[in-house]
């Protein structure tokens, strides 16, 4: 069928060709990829004067809502022939004239206090709200818990600031609609379009959307205000194949549009994420699942929206897939092929794990199975939830080696049996996780003085009927996550030194601890020894799963013994690239690992230690129970694309997918792609612009990475089905 795809139940093949405008727009989206970002300097200008029209009388919230309608104001547009969805905001570098200005405004910005720091951004809006009420609606619930008596002053001041903010939304989208009636003046062949894109974008200003067009542009609009107007950079347009299912089939069955229409208009959505971000982070859209009634949702718009992204094969967004046990064959099996073209989407999520595990955290059953992964792994409830996440990382390998180089010092204490080793590793982490609970509790405390979103507050569900800021408390759910990487090096570690030192005694913790400070120098056979005699986590073996098992659990319940703000923490074991990041700062480890080299790239096995095939991969990564690990969980997995041909090994890799998943695994990603394939990219960047992979939770372009982490990604072990 050439560059077409299946959509199950729909009367013809999808196609999957870019009409021209487009393919256009997605060329020029890679082709600023290449490039550094500029910036808006108009949002600079912005903030100085909202500060400098500040003063001690003014409630800090209503100052925070001012700011953020100023900067829907002043935020330059960047419209471009053949978009169908518009109003991105445009990246310049500033003028010779304004760097003059930009040292002016940030005197006056001096005196603003900094911002406390933690997690703004992974941010998801209750689009379902704005897409069902539209902005007026918003506006006249705010009016109407506004007028209520006895409301407290800081009440008062709250819904003051959310107006401020939302009608400072309204006036964008009025702006961009006279931006494309202007664009209609200047484009004589397409005015037509324009004038129509200008038509829909006043009637968001104030209506609710009442076809799919009209929905995607609302998103697009609400996305770019929250992104750029107060600083939620990475929101996510999220679960789309929910969110705007009703807007579709309203609009299919009417016969306002077709499939091809809807799948080109996601597919511009998909584009403009791109002139958003530059690569090295992620923006995630999630499909399948179930509905608050745990019902299947699978729809036409779940292939849409997973085909958009096989088209536009850019580096965002990222599409996760929601497995539970009653997914659809038909919905596997196109995921199944999606990922055998190596365009390393979808990833899957367990919809049967991840529900249970916010009914831990007090999530209600119908929130629990409509969460989002913010942008990576991490899982937080889509539109209710103020979520930090990585919130910090942590190096596991470099809490043991810490252990190790105290030990090894003249008259120190030595560790008399591997338990009390253990023991020193633990008080050393539980230190460390305490320490940074206590400190990020300090910034939650503090980003209720300093902090405060109202735009945020208007789309965050309680915020508005509660009366109370998004960081104040506002939120339905509120928590913090962690992350802790480099588990299967940890592991590995320990077994190393269990076995070396205290069980067969060939070497004492000081004369290793010399060893790994020398980086293995002189001790080659040794460092074999290590990776080809010892058990290696990974290979479904009972001694390095236990140990995984017994550290994890261990991890997990430390960081639930501490709270932060308004909740216990909250576990994860996800890198993003901390893994290539820590790793070149962490010394040589028991484990083999020389010094510099990247750590474990996500929970399951060190790269290329997996020597028993994928079933005993996902076997070992699932011994130890990821339901309480919302803080985000990697499995990767790597295939050459030359053993994907046929049904049989299709069938062969959504079995692998799928025993991970019944086995309780939280996500697991795929790589399809040979060892050669990105050798070659890597001495030829110019010829693989486009090739994505996965590195740990989110995707890349194999040569925007450095050589560290592309030599950890060749690295990883090629499995064979």
């Amino acid at each position: 069928m050439g560059n077409c795809v299946l959509v199950p139940g729909a009367p013809e093949p999808l196609s999957l060709t870019l009409s021209p405008d487009i393919a256009a727009l997605r060329r020029k989206a890679l082709e600023l990829h290449r490039g550094p970002q500029d910036g808006i300097v108009e949002l600079t200008f912005a903030d100085a004067r909202a500060w400098a029209a500040h003063t001690e009388d003014e409630d800090w919230l209503i100052w925070r809502g001012r700011r953020c309608a100023e900067r829907l104001r002043a935020m330059p547009l960047d419209l471009e022939p053949g978009e169908l969805i518009v109003g991105k905001p445009l990246f310049r570098p500033p003028t010779a004239e304004e760097q003059a200005e930009l040292q002016k405004a940030s005197e006056v910005l001096a005196s603003m206090p900094p911002f406390p720091g933690g997690d703004a951004g992974h941010f998801h809006p209750d689009w379902e709200k704005l897409l069902t009420v539209g902005i007026g609606g918003i506006l006249d619930e705010i009016a109407a818990r506004a007028s209520v008596s006895g409301l407290s002053a800081e009440q008062q001041a709250f819904y003051a600031a959310c107006r401020i903010a939302m009608e400072g939304v309204s006036a964008f989208a009025h702006r961009v609609g006279q931006a494309c009636e202007d664009m209609a003046s200047q484009d004589a062949a397409d005015a037509a379009r324009w004038q129509d894109l200008a038509a829909i974008c006043r009637r968001m200003a104030t209506e609710p959307p009442a076809t799919f067009h009209e929905a995607l542009q609302l998103m697009f609009m609400g996305l770019t205000a929250l992104w750029f107007a107060e600083d939620h950079g990475l929101t996510c347009s999220g679960r789309m194949d929910q969110t705007l299912r009703g807007f579709y089939e309203a609009d299919l069955a009417a016969g306002r549009i077709t499939r091809q229409d809807a799948f080109e208009m996601i597919c511009c959505l998909y584009i403009q994420l791109n002139r958003f971000l530059w690569p090295g982070s992620a923006v995630a859209v999630m499909v399948g699942g179930r509905d608050r009634q745990a019902q299947d949702v699978t729809n036409e718009l779940t292939y849409l929206c997973l085909a958009a992204r096989q088209a536009t094969q850019l580096v965002y967004p990222t599409l996760g897939v929601a497995w539970h046990e009653g997914t659809p064959d038909e919905l596997m099996d196109f995921c199944t092929r999606m990922v055998a073209t190596g365009i390393g989407d979808p990833a899957f999520f367990n919809d049967e794990v991840i529900p249970l595990g916010l009914r831990e955290h007090g999530v209600s059953e119908p929130d629990s199975y409509n969460y989002m992964n913010s942008t990576c792994v991490e899982i937080k409830v889509a539109g209710a939830s103020h979520v930090w996440v990585t919130a910090p990382y942590f190096n596991l390998p470099q809490a043991l080696l810490d252990v190790m180089g105290q030990a090894a010092q003249p008259e120190a204490s030595v560790p008399a049996t591997f338990a009390e080793l253990q023991d020193r590793v633990r008080r050393n982490l539980a230190d460390t996780i305490r320490g940074a609970a206590e400190s990020l509790h300090r910034t939650w405390e503090e980003r209720g003085r300093t902090g405060c979103f109202p735009l945020a507050s208007c789309l965050i569900s309680d915020c508005l009927e509660r009366g109370l800021d998004f960081d104040r408390g506002g939120a339905r759910y509120n928590w913090v996550e962690n992350s802790f990487v480099g588990l299967a090096n940890l592991v590995d570690s320990l077994i190393a030194v269990k076995h070396l030192v205290y069980e067969e005694g060939d070497l004492s913790l000081g004369e290793l601890s010399r060893i790994l400070q020398a980086n293995f120098e002189g001790h080659e056979a040794l460092r074999q020894r290590i990776a080809n005699t010892l058990p290696r986590y990974g290979n479904d073996d009972a001694e390095a799963d236990a140990t995984a098992t017994e550290w994890t659990k261990f991890l997990i319940e430390t960081t639930e013994s501490n709270t932060v703000g308004m909740h216990r923490y909250v576990p994860g074991f996800f890198c993003w690239i901390i893994h290539e990041m820590f790793g070149s700062q962490t010394g040589a480890t028991p484990d083999g690992r020389r010094a510099g080299w990247a750590l474990a790239d996500g929970a399951g096995a060190a790269q290329g230690r997996e020597k028993c095939g994928p079933t005993a991969s996902v076997l070992s990564t699932t011994s130890w129970s990821h339901r309480k690990v919302l803080g985000g969980l990697v499995h990767n997995a790597k295939f050459p694309k030359s053993l994907l041909r046929t049904d049989s090994d299709l069938e062969a890799l959504r079995a692998v997918i799928e025993t991970y998943l019944k086995r309780g695994g939280f996500e697991m990603q795929v790589n399809v792609v040979g060892k050669e394939t990105l050798l070659e990219a890597q001495e030829h960047p110019e010829r693989y612009p486009d090739l994505l992979v996965r590195v740990a939770g989110y995707s890349d372009y194999f040569v925007h990475l450095n050589r560290n982490m592309q030599d950890e990604v060749i690295a990883r072990t090629e499995h064979a089905l």
